[in-house]
């Protein structure tokens, strides 16, 4: 049976995580903030985490009530609201920067600002989405993930703002991570691996056509370029490779570093992982790790990819507006949404009597206690 004690202890930790989020927003706004960040950690009755399924399960207010609440939600003091909390918890510990971006699908929603057909690489074929580019911190020091800030990639001429790159986004949004927080390096996959935005400080895959040399010879030219060598060449070059004891990235049991040289002339340290079993290959490379460092930074990335599926697992992407600012208070409100969980998670032996281990058990758990029993709105929503 739930205790009082229990509930009031969740009520009063979503309670004042969503007043720190919200504040500085309308008194009307913060209060439906509480509602839609609580309707987005539960579970809902049917699969999609629209403003009309939040107002039925969590709100007495019918859905345009919730829809004006939604689009008075200021975005920019939603991100500097969270900004500011993760600099409370981080504080002075070393972060990795992570980069990436995903997919959230609408088919037939051509009306949708921003909408455009991507390639999803996990089903060889273009579909119709957004295309957010995300982005995380990983506190090394606590071992800890935590969402960082999205923004909305658009394709050339979808808007009459000024068009930029993937990376020219990622870049900015690296910019703001770096005055908030102690990096000590990024880490993105071969996407964003642009010597510009690589920088120093780096821990990146490389495609298998890059190039590099054993030689210190500068930037790579016509007069020199013979003596650059891909990565699947060096591959191929490599009779000796070593057996791995490192439970990281299992899937590829063999390895070889190296010292090289890249087309940019730049030093790098690249780890060639490989499976001779399914023939499986990666390349990593760091500027400033090497060996089983490098591994081990990468291993860190996939953080970001377990939030991308839990994240829409709580309904990012699942929404209903056809403007572009929606989509991203919608994907501010699920990080943050996250977050909390993940913190909940943290606690769960005292929130919920006992030990959890995923986001969806927590969220399961939140449904349980407060939910079913039908027991919390007079401790959220009162005034």
């Amino acid at each position: 049976m739930t205790s009082i004690a229990s509930v009031a202890e969740l009520t009063t930790m979503i309670g004042q995580f969503a007043d720190k989020m919200s504040g500085g927003m309308k008194k009307s706004v913060r209060k439906h903030f509480r509602e839609y960040l609580l309707g987005l950690m539960i579970p809902p009755e049917i699969r999609r985490k629209s403003i009309s399924n939040i107002s039925s399960l969590v709100s007495e207010c019918d859905q345009s009530t919730m829809n004006r609440a939604f689009h008075g939600i200021d975005p920019l003091t939603l991100e500097k609201n969270y900004i500011a909390f993760l600099k409370s918890v981080i504080g002075g510990h070393s972060v990795n920067f992570i980069g990436d971006d995903t997919l959230l699908e609408h088919p037939g929603s051509k009306a949708m600002e921003a909408v455009g057909w991507f390639h999803d690489r996990k089903r060889g074929k273009s579909i119709l989405a957004h295309q957010p580019v995300t982005s995380g911190l990983y506190d090394i020091d606590a071992d800890e993930f935590y969402p960082f800030l999205i923004r909305l990639y658009r394709k050339s001429g979808d808007s009459g703002d000024e068009f930029k790159t993937k990376i020219e986004i990622m870049e900015e949004i690296f910019r703001i991570a770096e005055d908030n927080f102690n990096l000590a390096g990024k880490i993105v996959d071969s996407r964003y691996s642009s010597f510009k935005f690589l920088g120093r400080n780096f821990v990146t895959e490389m495609k298998s056509d890059r190039k590099a040399s054993f030689q210190s010879l500068g930037k790579m030219t016509g007069k020199n370029r013979d003596l650059f060598f891909t990565m699947d060449e060096i591959l191929e070059s490599t009779f000796l490779m070593f057996e791995r004891n490192s439970d990281i990235l299992k899937d590829f049991p063999m390895y070889r570093t190296f010292r090289v040289y890249l087309s940019n002339g730049e030093p790098v340290n690249p780890v060639v992982l490989y499976n001779p079993k399914d023939k499986r290959k990666k390349f990593l490379v760091s500027d400033y790790l090497d060996g089983d460092d490098i591994i081990e930074s990468w291993n860190r990335r996939w953080s970001i990819e377990t939030f991308h599926n839990d994240a829409k697992d709580l309904g990012m992407g699942e929404y209903q507006v056809r403007d572009g600012e929606g989509p991203l208070i919608q994907a501010g409100i699920t990080s943050i949404a996250y977050t909390l969980l993940s913190l909940m998670m943290k606690a769960s032996k005292k929130l919920f009597g006992k030990v959890l281990t995923t986001i969806g058990q927590c969220s399961r758990a939140i449904k349980e206690v407060l939910i079913l029993k039908k027991n919390y709105k007079w401790r959220l929503f009162s005034g």
